[in-house]
């Protein structure tokens, strides 16, 4: 099976990325990058410093590091890409005719998006014949967008989780579902301590479908409920009721503990680098 991989260039998509390849590797496949979910910047202090952990973290400090080293734990996408001789692309746009012949010239069987910032429509639903399969970070259709977990912990919700679902169109977050993936909050933890970890269960359900339908098994699929709610980006009142109800958006201590868990440099180094930017020890 062929298979196109529609990426963030976050910490987020390259620990799903880490976790499919037991999987993926059977297949050929090539990997494109967006590189950002939503606007260019924030005006809000609490999105700049996730950003930062997620994104700009990486690629400044995490990733040079984990490249300038034997590879231990995971790999960076650039380690991945040369590891298994897979094309990998940074995009922009996805709705000028170069991009959908680039994308359609691989003749990719399957389209796998996690986390990728841009919104597929038109001519591009129609190049894989087995369909696109979306892992959404959060539960649908409760939370739809973006930051759903951030909003499950604002309405006080016992558990979070994610969804698998096919895209079928350019509504965002409607197709039917193949899994929904839920867990328990830990009460000590941060939003996005548990944002990362939603991923390996969710991944582990993924690999899964990718090898039945391999296979050509039929994958039981249900159409969402009626009802929900469609997110954007949090503002500064949402993260006051963040506050207010006892939950931290980050802790650096979390943070540090979700790297060297993943990729296995020293938590100590993580905590140095961190403090040396600037970043609180929690929000």
């Amino acid at each position: 099976m062929r298979l196109s991989l529609f990426l963030n260039n976050d910490l987020e998509s390259n620990i799903a990325l880490n976790g499919l390849l037991p999987e993926i590797q059977k297949h050929q496949f090539n990997i494109y990058l967006s590189e950002k979910v939503g606007p260019s910047s924030h005006s809000i202090q609490a999105l700049q410093y996730l950003d930062f952990l997620e994104r700009e973290f990486i690629h400044t400090s995490l990733f040079p590091k984990l490249e300038d080293q034997p590879a231990a734990g995971f790999l960076t996408f650039n380690q991945i890409a040369r590891k298994h001789k897979a094309d990998l692309s940074h995009i922009s746009e996805i709705k000028t005719q170069s991009t959908l012949d680039k994308i359609a010239a691989f003749n990719p069987d399957l389209f796998i998006s996690i986390r990728f910032g841009k919104i597929f429509k038109g001519k591009m639903l129609q190049i894989p014949p087995m369909g696109i399969i979306n892992l959404h970070s959060a539960l649908l259709p409760d939370y739809k967008g973006v930051l759903g977990t951030v909003r499950a912990f604002m309405d006080g919700k016992p558990t979070i989780g994610s969804t698998i679902h096919y895209i079928k169109n350019s509504e965002i977050d409607t197709g039917d579902i193949l899994s929904i993936n839920s867990c328990a909050v830990a009460s000590n933890k941060s939003v996005l301590w548990h944002i990362v970890h939603l991923y390996p269960t969710a991944i582990a359900n993924l690999c899964s479908i990718i090898d039945q339908l391999s296979l050509g098994n039929e994958i039981r699929t249900y159409a969402q409920s009626a009802g929900g709610h469609y997110f954007s980006f949090p503002n500064e009142d949402d993260f006051k009721i963040l506050k207010q109800k006892g939950v931290n958006l980050f802790s650096l201590e979390d943070y540090a503990e979700v790297i060297s868990v993943f990729y296995a440099v020293e938590k100590i180094w993580i905590l140095n680098e961190l403090a040396s930017k600037g970043i609180p020890e929690s929000f």
